[in-house]
């Protein structure tokens, strides 16, 4: 059976991946993770709430990867 809670729209899915690609430049800008850092599932999860939040990918990466205190 269908599942359309499973679907997002093709510009959503565009948004997402361009968001995503910034906040992963921008991590390996601020020397938070290297170049060849691949998230683990949390991560990503992590990552798609904070793209829904409306953080952007700056704040994002400074949430996700920055120092905690």
């Amino acid at each position: 059976m269908f599942n359309e809670s499973k679907c997002v729209s093709l510009m959503y899915e565009q948004g997402l991946d361009q968001w995503t690609r910034a906040c992963y430049h921008e991590a390996v800008e601020a020397k938070f993770i290297n170049p060849t850092y691949y998230p683990d599932p949390a991560t990503i999860r992590r990552l798609r709430g904070y793209f829904g939040a409306g953080l952007s990918p700056i704040e994002a990466a400074q949430a996700c990867f920055g120092h905690r205190h």
